[in-house]
């Protein structure tokens, strides 16, 4: 089983064993590259999406490759599929963390139960390609930057969607609460959430300080956003303070009288 990871730092691992990556950050970008878009790519297009130089961009291409294959390909099995005019990757057999989040997602974040959600939360190790840059090659940065705010709003929404389905059990929502926090700091629902789990979780003194740190980044950002920080913060101690409401007395049942 060959696994590739690719939120977070990029990884590959054999039978459960980490494979030592090729140094040149190029041919790890292609080699991420072709395995989250699939399909096959134009050699020219992939010469100039990162080796836009005068000196010999195919032969650069055509080393990469040859470091690729001995990475990935298998005994009877090339995984790097070349030809004269296009370059593809066969990811069939491959367990591909950002491949398995698209599938899941394409599903319905809401179809799905509450452990496969913490499992899909659990693939984010870090940010798309973390540390991954190539600042010299604009459109590689430039699809490498847009990935990975497209997968910061989906990790957003799965981390949203696990704190509604674990609204009832306070302790076990903190994780994906706090996380959310985390990735998105400046969200003031976000914060909210946080703040009321922890005092139903009755961790006041966290909440406290969870109150405190936010605040303090607020106050960064001007406007109105301490203020409705400091009103959520005092509707939350006071809602906590009284409790959860006392179920409505129950009607009296009239008797009934059956006629003679």
């Amino acid at each position: 089983m060959l696994k590739m990871r690719l939120l977070g730092e990029l990884e590959v691992f054999r039978e459960d064993r980490r494979v030592a990556l090729p140094p040149s950050r190029k041919t790890r970008a292609l080699l991420a590259y072709l395995a989250a878009m699939g399909g096959r790519h134009r050699r020219e297009r992939l010469c100039a999406m990162f080796w836009d130089v005068p000196d010999d961009p195919r032969g650069a291409l055509r080393w990469s490759l040859s470091r690729l294959r001995s990475i990935i390909d298998d005994a009877g099995t090339a995984r790097v599929l070349a030809t004269r005019e296009s370059v593809g990757l066969d990811v069939t057999g491959l367990d591909i963390d950002l491949l398995v989040l698209r599938e899941a997602a394409s599903q319905g974040l809401h179809r799905l139960p509450v452990e496969r959600l913490e499992a899909l939360a659990a693939l984010f190790r870090g940010e798309f390609l973390e540390g991954l840059e190539l600042p010299q090659q604009h459109e590689f940065q430039s699809w490498c930057v847009a990935e990975r705010e497209n997968l910061r709003r989906l990790q957003m929404g799965l981390l949203a969607e696990l704190i509604e389905r674990l609204n009832a059990d306070p302790a076990a929502a903190l994780r994906p609460a706090r996380q959310l926090v985390q990735i998105d700091p400046f969200n003031e629902a976000a914060r909210a959430d946080l703040l009321r789990l922890l005092l139903a979780a009755g961790r006041d003194q966290e909440a406290l300080r969870q109150f405190e740190a936010a605040e303090r980044q607020f106050r960064d950002l001007g406007g109105d956003s301490v203020a409705r920080l400091t009103r959520k913060w005092r509707e939350l101690r006071l809602a906590a303070a009284a409790g959860p409401a006392a179920p409505a007395p129950a009607e009296p049942v009239a008797p009934v009288v059956e006629e003679a």
